[in-house]
């Protein structure tokens, strides 16, 4: 049995399987049927994706698809709690009217749905480092105090180790800001995980549970670098107790990997949270 004081997430478009080459997916055509699989599956939210490449068919832009958003979700029984700006990865951040407004515009409509951890991934072309810190304090406190007058609070993912990442937080100083801790890409970045989690504490508002391989590949959970009795490890000490969002490869059955993903994360949360 799963463990009810857990609560799974998984990134819109990872219960249908997508073309080849594109892990990160939106599913224009079924997006509507993956409420229901979640449900079957015990699943309790769907982190929304906002694409790479603006999207005006995606049901989050408009109020006739935020609408159909909330009534598939109370439908099912589901909460609407996460939602992700990937438009930023090839949108630099950086003196960029037009990306500043899209996420403004972006954290709006989230509030209309309800949720409450906006995700913005640092990557690429937004890519934060501790170099151009500085240039990203002012677009992230702006878009930071959009959130908190919506009770949003804004979860940044990056390429930052632990230090670094907690002086980023200390330099933008917004209450509204902490850190998603993303067990996949951490590993990739050469992070040791467990340490960064102690030392992050309570920084941490949102982990993504994934797993990649020597070549950088989103991999089948337990089959990668991540050591996931450490990270459960470390997560029990610092007393997290958010939910976790699958970010996993689909494998060749979409929902079979989520069971089998859900088991995996149940196990080593019994392990490790259990008394």
């Amino acid at each position: 049995m799963l463990n009810n004081n857990l609560r799974f997430g998984i990134v819109q478009g990872r219960l249908t399987q997508s073309p080849i080459g594109q892990l990160q997916y939106f599913p224009q055509d079924s997006w509507e049927k993956e409420f229901s699989l979640a449900a079957s599956l015990g699943i309790n939210y769907i982190e929304l994706i906002a694409e790479r490449v603006h999207n005006p068919n995606n049901p989050i832009w408009s109020s006739e698809g935020i609408s159909k958003i909330k009534n598939l979700a109370n439908q099912n029984k589901l909460s609407l709690y996460t939602f992700c700006n990937d438009y930023i990865i090839d949108n630099c951040l950086i003196n960029n009217k037009k990306v500043l407004e899209q996420n403004i515009r972006l954290i709006s409509q989230g509030a209309l749905l309800g949720c409450k951890k906006f995700i913005l991934p640092l990557f690429e072309r937004s890519e934060l480092t501790a170099d151009n810190l500085s240039q990203y304090i002012p677009p992230l406190r702006y878009i930071a105090e959009a959130a908190k007058d919506l009770d949003i609070t804004v979860c940044l993912e990056t390429i930052l180790d632990g230090y670094e990442l907690i002086e980023a937080l200390d330099k933008i100083d917004h209450p509204s800001l902490s850190a998603v801790f993303d067990t996949g890409n951490r590993v990739a970045f050469g992070h040791k995980l467990p340490s960064d989690i102690r030392l992050l504490s309570n920084h941490i508002s949102h982990v993504h549970i994934k797993d990649k391989n020597k070549e950088n590949e989103n991999v089948i959970l337990g089959t990668g670098l991540v050591n996931f009795l450490e990270v459960f490890e470390a997560l029990a000490e610092i007393n997290y107790t958010g939910s976790y969002t699958f970010e996993s490869q689909r494998g060749k059955d979409p929902l079979n990997t989520a069971l089998y993903n859900m088991q995996f994360v149940n196990f080593f949360y019994r392990e490790n949270f259990s008394n």
